[in-house]
């Protein structure tokens, strides 16, 4: 088990910066976030050779990629502009080394089962696609995946090499237990998103490690009772969230903290 930390902790800063928070850390890799706001880096490929001189000068891996490519609208499409999006994504992956590039679901337009067929239809489309470019396609537990019911299922429908990308945090605050989400995910998880939270007027608002809610400790011990061999990444939502401490205060003390 590795640990790294996603750049959306980081929109003020050059992706320069945000390599060499790595190395001040101790990290050996960074969960990239790419987006169409370049904000570090957008979805295009091939990859700017500036930006692949600034990795390959940093040396620190790239974990993974976080995108943004969702999959559950009626538009047929808007679902092949997404599909087409990946298939960028996993270029930039394989060619960065990023083992796994994060898409998500999408929030559900209508009901369960005819949202689950089309994003399920359109992962299983490109899972042969992913293999062939070793790279994993990692869906988060975000929106509707939230629910361990309609998570399940889904993976029911989706090719095994399609993985998960697990944000706890995520499942606890719709009312998710991790110790009932995790027996059923041990096998397909590829990466894991750590952040802790308490709940303020109703609201999420996300503290330091050991403060909220969320049992770090159990889950490190449970990904390590399976041989977990993947990296959990500190998901930090100062981009999100401006009004959150420093990351460079609070990055370090999650990394100790695991």
């Amino acid at each position: 088990m590795k640990f790294t930390f996603t750049t959306l902790a980081y929109p003020h800063l050059k992706l320069e910066e945000v390599l060499e928070r790595a190395k001040i850390f101790g990290l050996d890799a960074i969960e990239l976030r790419v987006a169409e706001d370049g904000i570090h880096i957008k979805p295009h490929y091939p990859i700017d050779k500036t930006y692949l001189r600034i990795i390959e000068e940093s040396d620190v891996k790239i974990a993974s990629i976080a995108g943004y490519a969702r999959f559950s609208s009626i538009s047929d499409e808007e679902r092949k502009r997404n599909e087409d999006l990946l298939r960028i994504l996993i270029l930039m992956a394989e060619e960065l080394g990023a083992k796994a590039v994060r898409v998500y679901a999408g929030r559900f337009p209508d009901d369960v089962e005819n949202s689950i067929r089309r994003i399920s239809e359109s992962l299983n489309r490109l899972a042969e696609y992913s293999d062939k470019h070793n790279v994993y396609i990692a869906i988060e537990t975000h929106d509707e995946l939230t629910k361990l019911e309609i998570l399940l299922k889904l993976l029911g429908k989706l090719h095994p090499e399609i993985k998960i990308l697990y944000d706890v945090a995520n499942m606890i605050m719709v009312g998710e237990r991790h110790e009932e989400v995790f027996p059923h995910i041990a096998g397909r998880m590829v990466h894991v998103h750590v952040k802790d939270f308490v709940i303020v007027e109703g609201k999420r608002v996300f503290v330091r490690p050991g403060r909220g809610v969320v049992p770090i400790c159990k889950v490190l011990n449970d990904l390590k009772s399976i041989g977990y061999q993947g990296y959990v990444s500190v998901e930090w939502e100062k981009m999100w969230h401006p009004e959150l401490e420093d990351p460079d205060t609070v990055i370090p003390l999650y990394i100790d903290f695991m």
